[in-house]
């Protein structure tokens, strides 16, 4: 994983490097500092340097001054601008360059098993009018929420505030492996138990969407989502939702939808509506959640005090139809979206998950809800991180806007080796108040999605 924080300032390089290692060096943090290997039966573990030198670096670092305007750079020069509707601005691979040493394609964690990479690394890009900075790490070490700690404490440290950097959750051993050894047995069954593919669902299923993902060709694009368009969108989703309260006599007070939501039901509709299917084909939708919340003050002590810097998610499934997609207001999807989230985030909710995952007998870390036949959508919201909201204005070479925040501009993503179809990266709402999204589709897809908004804009409110 690499993610891109653009800033329309020239910061300085060597200060951004000495706070996160000294984020990394600290008490707790050591380990995003630690190097992967296999051991002998084939697990993989955590090897910390003891201390960290010159040696054994606590991150992988790299500068590169460019000397000229980003505008004459063939890479910089593309970095997407936000539009005044909803558009497709630009492909985040063409900043991969940007992201990872030149010439080199992310294969996944032997990268890091045959080498002494640490498994977080930090490249900066200068040029005379910008610095792209780019964060890079092995997905074993932390999710989007974890990631979150580690540009929190990363910022405490760049404005001289070690004080407001909280210890980790000791890494010594992890919390939620109850739910994969099945220490912890569910109280409850899973409210999508009865939806669980079998076998026979899983070979059809992964002949269709696995060939896409493994295969196929793919595309990456970043969209733009203005709040012009998307607010307007919340609110009327949010009047027809209590006037439906009103009219069934319940209480519209409990009404209640999150710009997340919202967004997530319309990139889902975009989706389903460019693919033209069969209104009665399922249409599964999976959103990564965070497993902190739910087990805070049970398996983990509160994140405020000692976060858990590390991969803690489970997932909530929507199962709907094409035809309910395409046909029904944008309120209700929201709506469906909101319910997931509600009803399987909660403690005995995950509990159960795990259970199924665990004793599914497949080897997958997750379990395959809907049919064999169903159109799958991924979403993993980056909101939460608060990425755009980073200032790192104590790296700023140009002292004379010293008093002004120097928040990033652009944020995107890059992974690899595998890169799933229609897998969602909602990345966050820049300072102007528009959302980014990225995926990558299958090869020649994007465009019928570009018709699809275009669609959905015409269509009005």
């Amino acid at each position: 994983m690499a993610v891109s924080l653009v800033f329309d300032a020239v910061l300085d390089a060597a200060v951004l490097r000495e706070a996160l290692e000294g984020l990394v060096k600290r008490d707790g943090w050591q380990r995003v500092g630690g190097r992967l290997r296999k051991n002998t039966a084939g697990q993989i573990e955590w090897h910390i340097p003891s201390q960290f030198t010159t040696d054994r670096l606590a991150i992988s670092f790299a500068h590169v001054n460019h000397g000229i305007p980003s505008s004459e750079h063939p890479a910089a020069c593309r970095i997407p601008k936000p539009s005044p509707t909803p558009s497709i601005v630009g492909d985040p691979d063409d900043l991969e360059s940007l992201a990872w040493e030149a010439g080199y394609k992310p294969n996944g964690i032997s990268d890091y098993l045959n080498s002494d990479r640490p498994v977080l690394g930090l490249r900066v890009n200068s040029f005379t009018d910008r610095t792209i900075v780019a964060l890079q790490w092995q997905h074993v070490a932390f999710d989007a929420l974890g990631m979150q700690y580690v540009v929190e404490g990363w910022s405490a440290m760049l404005w001289g505030r070690p004080d407001l950097v909280p210890t980790p959750v000791s890494p010594d051993s992890d919390p939620f492996d109850v739910l994969a050894t099945g220490a912890r047995r569910p109280t409850e069954k899973h409210v999508l138990a009865d939806r669980k593919v079998g076998w026979g669902g899983i070979l059809k299923w992964g002949l269709g969407y696995g060939v896409d993902m493994l295969l196929r060709a793919k595309e990456n694009r970043i969209v733009c989502i203005p709040e012009a368009y998307w607010a307007p969108q919340l609110n009327k989703a949010l009047e027809e939702l209590r006037a439906e309260a009103r009219a069934n006599g319940t209480d519209e007070s409990s009404v209640f939808l999150t710009e997340n939501d919202v967004v997530t039901a319309w990139i889902l509709r975009c989706v389903v509506g460019q693919m033209g299917m069969d209104p009665n084909r399922t249409v599964a939708a999976s959103i990564a959640m965070s497993l902190r919340k739910a087990f805070e003050g049970d398996l983990i002590p509160p994140s405020a005090e000692h976060p858990y810097v590390g991969n803690a998610f489970g997932w909530s499934n929507i199962l709907v139809t094409a035809g309910e997609v395409t046909t029904k207001p944008l309120s209700w999807l929201a709506q469906q979206v909101r319910k997931a989230i509600n009803t399987q985030g909660t403690r005995a909710q995950h509990e159960a998950y795990y259970e199924m995952v665990r004793t599914s007998g497949t080897g997958l870390p997750i379990v395959i809800m809907g049919d064999g036949g169903m159109a799958q959508v991924g979403f993993s919201n980056w909101a939460k991180a608060g990425l755009f909201d980073l200032d790192f204005s104590p790296a700023r070479i140009d002292k004379q806007d010293a008093g002004a925040p120097c928040k990033p501009s652009y944020v995107q993503e890059n992974h690899g080796p595998v890169k799933p179809a229609d897998g969602f990266f909602i990345l966050g709402k820049d300072g102007d108040g528009n959302y980014w999204t990225s995926a990558c589709k299958v090869k020649g897809t994007w465009e019928k999605f570009e018709e699809q908004m275009r669609r959905e804009v015409e269509g009005g409110l």
